[in-house]
């Protein structure tokens, strides 16, 4: 027999023991034992607790707390269906007034010479429903100041009373799941009242046409007297 006629039969009885595994005389390749992998586990944060809580919905002056209104959207602001809006005591884009302290002020980082930095971030600042709240847990204020304009008199951990509306999203792009404010107005350690750049414009929008109705009142007895 030749060489290569020897090769290919052993490689043909290699090949046909391999498939014959049901014969009792040939011996089996025992297969690895499965292994049990550790289960995994998810760390999820635990949802909103508004059953214990030392903090009222809303307070004696009649303005909302932060814990009042996220635990509204919790609850009222959920579509159920047929339903396609929430009912009506959902306060999310809605106008709100809120009392809460002053936790921060966003200032712009310092860029150093020479060196290219980020843009910065929108004027906001942080509230809560008391001087120690964790910055996590508090309320976004946003849009309440235009470039260049002269920030009100705040100061950190003093309470005050904000106006605004309650929200998801802010038209200048800052968000929160848990709800945010977008500024309307507020009063300043000064006493003074301070006004977001939009509630000013609207302001003076609907000042300027009530002077041109007047006007327009004006001119039309004038043109009476003459007739």
């Amino acid at each position: 027999m030749s060489r290569m006629a020897l090769v290919g039969s052993l490689l043909s009885l290699v090949l046909v023991g391999a498939g014959c595994s049901g014969s009792s005389s040939g011996a089996t390749m025992a297969e690895p034992e499965a292994t049990a992998l550790p289960p995994i586990k998810v760390d999820l944060p635990p949802p909103p607790s508004f059953a214990a809580s030392d903090i009222p919905d809303k307070l004696p002056n009649g303005n909302w707390s932060i814990h009042g209104l996220r635990k509204n959207k919790m609850r009222s602001c959920i579509v159920v269906p047929p339903a396609k809006e929430p009912g009506a005591d959902c306060m999310l884009n809605k106008d709100v007034k809120v009392t809460a302290f002053l936790l921060e002020v966003y200032q712009c980082p310092k860029c150093p010479k020479g060196q290219t930095c980020k843009l910065c971030d929108q004027p906001h600042f942080f509230m809560g429903d008391k001087p120690d709240t964790k910055k996590e847990k508090a309320l976004m204020v946003v849009d309440y100041l235009a470039p260049k304009q002269k920030p009100p008199a705040l100061t950190v951990g003093k309470q005050y009373d904000v106006a605004g509306t309650f929200q998801i999203n802010s038209p200048t792009g800052f968000g929160a799941s848990d709800g945010l404010l977008v500024f309307d107005s507020m009063t300043d350690d000064k006493g003074a009242v301070f006004q977001s750049p939009a509630k000013a414009l609207e302001e003076k929008a609907l000042k300027g046409e009530a002077q041109e109705q007047a006007l327009e009142q004006k001119r039309q007895a004038a043109m009476k007297k003459k007739h």
